[in-house]
């Protein structure tokens, strides 16, 4: 990309009034059946209707939306060096509904740009793998989304194709949004560490993905996406159309439920998935230059339970996940836990905040030297001014930041603001 355009984020609100769209992933994250009330998809907007057009719009089959989303973080205390930085990303998001526009029920095409501004302070300050701020995403213009997506069958069937992130449907939970640290950026950070095609929002890869859901909350999700790493839309190229699979594919699958989704439910709301994933690719292996080995697999587990309700969501919730790709040679971290709890309405008359707590932590492969682990500590706590922003304060303490203990720990403090238009 042109220098001049990375420095420009005035082009995005260009590309945003011609072509702004839906909110990141909502179609998508629609598949997670929570029923969480601080969803993206389910925010208003600062802007309202725009005056009509919004709603003029959206009744010839437009909708539109603009977010913008910055988190703001330093570590007075420890990493390679301590720094104060500031990162953040602006999204134009567009959905045409070929519903009303041809009259196709349940089909729709989703298109999502964005501006990625500021740096990491992981990777550049830090020295860390489990980034510590989760909107950083390089400072380029991208395109982040560009599905055709269809629903069947009473909206139980699924499908969407097109430049997918694999984490829209697959090990993801929207309650990980609730986090700064990027390793719980809705996808465990764990398996993006080992399969790089595994992408997350906004990083997508060309794909086919979908899910049926069962009457009774029950789900199964399927998904094939092209696993040639030269084929991702990554910080180097955010307009990568290539696609040049060479026969390397990621298949992942899923099955979950959701217990207590309904409002005449018995059951307090939760979410249980499990999955496992293959790539056909040749992997590298760890500390050689020469030697590969084809085909890589792995699973995860993720559980999410309010224990503890006060009224309708307010309540206690714990949750905790876990990953495991066991072949050492080829995985960075072969094995990965995670767990933490939160309380939406903890303080008085703060009924949609929301106070949470977590620890993440990954172990290293045997054959990486001098790398054993690396844990975080994270507490923080979310202000829903609207339902159109939140302000998030935060507090991470980074251990053996990469597994290397001769990089001192890391105090992390850190802010997060997001408003949609």
């Amino acid at each position: 990309m042109p220098a001049p355009l990375k420095r420009r984020s005035s082009v995005l609100w260009l590309i945003v009034v011609a072509s702004a769209s839906l909110a990141p992933c909502t179609e998508l994250r629609a598949q997670d059946n929570s029923n969480w009330p601080l969803a993206w998809a389910q925010w208003h907007n600062r802007t309202r209707d725009w005056g009509g057009i919004r709603t003029n719009l959206s009744d010839k089959g437009l909708d539109l939306g603009v977010l913008y989303t910055q988190d703001v973080a330093a570590n007075p205390v420890g990493g390679l060096n301590q720094s104060l930085t500031y990162g953040a990303r602006l999204e134009g998001m567009a959905k045409l509904d070929f519903d009303k526009i041809f009259g196709i029920k349940g089909s729709s095409l989703h298109y999502i740009m964005y501006q990625g501004l500021g740096q990491g302070l992981s990777q550049e300050v830090i020295g860390n793998d489990f980034g510590v701020t989760q909107i950083f995403s390089s400072d380029i213009l991208a395109i982040a989304n560009l599905s055709l997506q269809q629903k069947l069958y009473h909206d139980q069937i699924y499908i969407s194709a097109g430049r997918l992130a694999v984490g829209d449907i697959f090990a993801r939970d929207d309650t990980f949004a609730y986090y700064l640290n990027g390793a719980l950026n809705s996808t465990p950070g764990q398996l993006l560490i080992n399969q790089p095609t595994f992408t997350t929002y906004p990083f997508n890869i060309w794909g086919l993905a979908g899910t049926y859901t069962f009457p009774d909350n029950q789900y199964i999700g399927l998904g094939v996406y092209d696993a040639s790493v030269d084929d991702l839309n990554n910080a180097e190229n955010g307009f990568n159309f290539r696609f040049e699979p060479k026969g390397d594919v990621l298949m992942v699958g899923q099955v979950g439920v959701n217990p207590g989704k309904d409002d005449t439910s018995k059951y307090l709301p939760g979410h249980y998935q499990i999955g496992a994933f293959y790539n056909t690719s040749r992997v590298d292996v760890l500390g050689s230059t020469t030697e590969t080995r084809e085909g890589n697999w792995g699973a995860y587990a993720i559980a999410r339970q309010m224990i503890y309700q006060e009224k309708d969501l307010q309540g206690l919730s714990l949750w905790g996940l876990v990953t495991i790709a066991p072949q050492q040679a080829i995985n960075t971290q072969p094995f990965g836990v995670s767990g933490g709890l939160f309380y939406q309405g903890l303080l008085p008359n703060r009924d949609n905040d929301v106070t949470a707590g977590a620890f993440i932590l990954g172990f290293y492969s045997d054959h990486l030297q001098g790398q054993s682990y690396e844990l975080v500590f994270e507490a923080t706590h979310r202000y829903q001014f609207a339902d159109w922003s939140y302000l998030t304060l935060d507090f991470q303490y980074v251990v053996n930041p990469a597994g290397n203990d001769d990089i001192p720990d890391a105090w992390v403090f850190g802010t997060e603001f997001s408003v949609k238009f």
